[in-house]
């Protein structure tokens, strides 16, 4: 189904059920939480009961129990309220800690009283290791014990959210480096590709047709990826291709390509633009150095659950380029790399004292996402 077909109330619908189904996913992760808690405190209760009330009331732990977990899911929407709008950090983390206690206190407190007083309802006086306590006795002695849950489940809170607002920056820093890359392509290699248009346009009309075909292509390939972080390598290689087959028309036959690519490695996931910089500096740094022809090699192979990329010219090499040749497109690149793997990855360069340079990359070997 193309996109003008597709009804526009369906796309609305769809775009109001995703809160709804974030909702559900936390109201289900509360849920998760609390019972799972307390179920796995059952058995510490149905022993104090024996220790302390001479049996243990089974029927009253269980009520106590679920009770317990409904009271706090119940709650939970006002702590999930109060760690969003009073997180402990800035400048008035101490006011906010001091909130959380004065919070986790009161609501404490009502969870003891609440419950204590249901229990007592149901069961009178049969209420386990409890059994003489009245509800103001119950509320002191319970309180700070509750606290200390109302704080651990806040604390996993705010964690959750902290390591969810790193994803989101660290998925922001990736689109920016894109975008950066983007920009950094595009005027210099975009000057030069039109100046070279408008002098082939009075030599070689069809030269220069077929240079604005190529760039027509080079530009749709950029933006088919948009701003993700990560694209198919078969992609990635198109979009290579198109920017070396401008450049031998640029460079008039002084460049010749070789791609070594295994048909397995084209289904793997690689970094947006990663290999562009390492090509771009292969053509600027080492073959347009070149009196004669010059030779560039971009190939791929997985190899025992790892992706190994390469890109190789035989220009001057480090002895003969300028410090840039090891600074722009490689510092990026390496930032990008440990950005998106961490220690999972490795970039390694060489410059044969024979000339020459061969940039080498390994990353995990992620399948691209069908569906």
């Amino acid at each position: 189904m193309s996109a003008a077909s597709i009804p526009p109330d369906s796309i609305d619908g769809a775009q109001a059920a995703r809160p709804s189904v974030a909702r559900w996913s936390v109201a289900a992760w509360v849920l998760l939480f609390w019972f799972g808690f307390y179920g796995l405190m059952m058995p510490s209760d149905m022993i104090e009961d024996m220790q302390m009330a001479h049996g243990a009331n089974l029927a009253r732990d269980v009520f106590g129990t679920f009770l317990q977990a409904s009271v706090w899911s119940l709650l939970s929407p006002l702590i999930l309220w109060l760690t969003q709008h009073y997180a402990i950090e800035g400048p008035l983390r101490w006011r906010n800690i001091g909130i959380h206690a004065g919070a986790g206190l009161a609501i404490s407190a009502v969870n003891v009283a609440i419950c204590h007083s249901l229990v007592y309802a149901v069961f009178g006086d049969r209420i386990g290791s409890s059994v003489h306590w009245t509800l103001g006795e119950s509320v002191l002695v319970s309180t700070p014990y509750m606290v200390i849950i109302y704080l651990a489940f806040a604390a996993i809170v705010y964690s959750i959210r902290l390591v969810r607002r790193y994803e989101e920056r660290e998925k922001l820093l990736a689109q920016a480096q894109v975008q950066a890359l983007k920009a950094q392509l595009n005027p210099h290699f975009l000057y030069n590709t039109l100046n070279a248009v408008s002098e082939f346009a009075y030599k070689d009309a069809a030269t220069a047709e077929r240079l604005i075909t190529m760039l027509s292509d080079l530009l749709r390939l950029s933006f088919a990826g948009g701003d993700a972080p990560k694209v198919p390598l078969a992609d990635e290689l198109a979009f290579v291709r198109r920017y070396l087959d401008i450049q031998q028309l640029l460079l008039e036959d002084r460049l010749q390509v070789r791609y070594a690519f295994e048909p397995e490695a084209l289904g793997a996931q690689v970094p947006n633009f990663i290999l562009q910089p390492l090509v771009e500096n292969a053509v600027v740094h080492g073959i347009s150095r070149r009196v004669a022809t010059g030779h560039i090699e971009v190939g791929a192979r997985v190899e025992n659950g790892r992706l190994k990329l390469w890109v190789s010219d035989d220009g001057p090499g480090l002895a003969g380029a300028s410090p840039r040749r090891h600074g722009i497109g490689l510092s990026h690149t390496r930032a990008r790399l440990t950005q998106l793997y961490g220690g999972e990855q490795g970039l390694e360069i060489d410059s044969p004292a024979a000339g020459g340079f061969n940039a080498r990359l390994c990353l995990p070997y992620e399948r691209q996402r069908t569906g």
